[in-house]
């Protein structure tokens, strides 16, 4: 679907569509939708620009980080772009910003704009970014999630682990021996 600028240049255009994201249409793997990603919207024309404000609702399925169990999560997504008009490719750059091939840092702005490409938003576009977007970065299963024993595998929520905790990382002995050598020297 796509929202047409011209559409909205005398009165809002309110939108609802449902729309089916699969997981080949996103970059990132562990982003999966189940069933479709309900959207609603408006289209304000604020004088140059225009005002998206839109809500996207879904459940995803992740992977908790910790305990590598997969669990399911509903998703309220609010948003709001201003959106500015572009050509065929999207705006073009200022003469002398950027590098040689006209890219450029982003600023605090450009993360709520988007660019309408040929008069008109690609719905379908803006709600995979989204969903990609709000993944998390760790995401856990639980706040209390206490995860995999490193030394077993044992699932920690679900049996108690008879491991015994190494009192210092192999890794860090060298470390320790420095630390003691210094403890004996303070006292």
């Amino acid at each position: 679907m796509h929202l047409q600028l011209d559409q909205a240049r005398n009165d809002p255009l309110r939108w609802r569509d449902a729309v089916s994201v699969a997981a080949p249409d996103l970059r990132r793997e562990e982003a999966l939708v189940l069933g479709s990603v309900d959207c609603e919207g408006s289209l304000t024309f604020t004088g140059p620009d225009f005002l998206l404000q839109a809500r996207l609702r879904y459940r995803h399925r992740l992977c908790c980080d910790r305990c590598l169990t997969p669990y399911e999560e509903d998703v309220d997504l609010p948003l709001a772009f201003v959106v500015t008009a572009g050509g065929a490719d999207g705006p073009a750059a200022a003469p002398g910003v950027g590098d040689a091939h006209g890219a450029r840092e982003l600023e605090q702005e450009d993360l709520s704009t988007l660019v309408a490409v040929d008069g008109a938003v690609d719905l379908f576009r803006l709600v995979c970014e989204q969903v990609e977007l709000n993944v998390p970065m760790k995401p856990t299963c639980d706040a209390a999630c206490r995860g995999l024993c490193p030394q077993c595998g044992v699932d920690r929520n679900r049996q108690a682990c008879t491991c015994v905790a190494e009192s210092v990382d192999p890794r860090w002995a060298a470390l320790e021996a420095v630390r003691e050598r210094l403890a004996g020297n303070l006292t």
